[in-house]
């Protein structure tokens, strides 16, 4: 299985950081207090808990969210959730913030979090590059919460704001604010599909949750977002199937089982459907 890292005191264990977090539900610092201990290269891991992080110089070096690999990184905001498979190779003149934080802290002003700041979710483009002003904007906010990092009420507002000046930058940059009934609609199955594709692989549950047909919502799917709901339920499972193929040493049984296929070689013949190639040569490639 993909490791798992609980709390961000066992993150920092993990990555080599000497830091004790400020609370166990919250924690800001800059990257420059990364050096010299954290380790050059942190091997794949989800978090169950939020990442912020402001780069503002990425000379080298590497961040691996999912399947897609950010490098030579400048002005970025990037968002990661507990959904996220995370690896990165540490660069040596990293400039920029970082923010982790647990749901809790946000209460009771958010309760779903992936489903206000969408820009958290495993469906959407978790990065986005700032212009002069939104960064100037941006930096001011985490230089806020950093001063005032020992004051619990205050950095909740503080972090609010930075999440809604960056829901602001997203809105322009992307079209992944869910404004329109439509756009509703479309988030509401993305999320059922977030947390049930393992055990849930027909269109037929999705619809029944969404008091529809599965025709219908196929359908309604594929007319705003060029695929239907089968398509999106299965790059869901492939995504999820790469990733333990990339970053595990699970044989590929053992990644049928996890997936919940009743039998490897279904799991098999699933993934070569899709993608032209078999899961060990796809894991050879890599």
């Amino acid at each position: 299985m993909i490791k798992s890292i609980s709390s961000i005191e066992e993150l920092y264990q993990f990555i080599g950081l000497n830091r004790t977090p400020i609370d166990k539900g919250f924690d800001v610092f800059t990257h420059e207090e990364t050096y010299p201990g954290t380790h050059k290269m942190v091997s794949a891991h989800r978090r169950n808990f939020y990442s912020i992080i402001f780069l503002e110089t990425q000379q080298d070096g590497e961040m691996h969210i999912d399947q897609n690999v950010h490098s030579s990184q400048r002005d970025i905001l990037f968002f990661q959730s507990p959904q996220h498979v995370f690896s990165f190779v540490r660069g040596e003149a990293m400039k920029g913030f970082l923010i982790f934080f647990t749901p809790e802290i946000l209460l009771p002003h958010v309760s779903d979090i992936v489903s206000e700041f969408s820009f958290f979710s495993t469906l959407q483009n978790n990065l986005v590059h700032l212009n002069r002003e939104e960064k100037k904007e941006i930096v001011t906010l985490f230089k806020l919460i950093l001063k005032e990092k020992e004051n619990d009420k205050l950095v909740k507002y503080l972090l609010l704001s930075l999440l809604e000046k960056s829901k602001t930058i997203f809105s322009k940059q992307i079209d992944s604010i869910e404004k329109t009934s439509e756009q509703q609609f479309v988030g509401k199955f993305k999320r059922l599909v977030e947390n049930n594709f393992i055990e849930q692989k027909s269109v037929t549950f999705y619809a029944e949750q969404l008091n529809l047909t599965a025709n219908y919502l196929n359908d309604k799917i594929k007319g705003y977002t060029g695929s239907n709901a089968k398509e999106h339920i299965t790059n869901r499972i492939l995504l999820e199937a790469k990733n333990m193929l990339t970053y595990t040493d699970m044989d590929i049984a053992e990644v049928s089982y996890t997936l919940q296929f009743s039998q490897p070689s279904y799991f098999g013949r699933f993934f070569r459907k899709h993608t032209n190639i078999t899961p060990k040569a796809y894991r050879e490639n890599r």
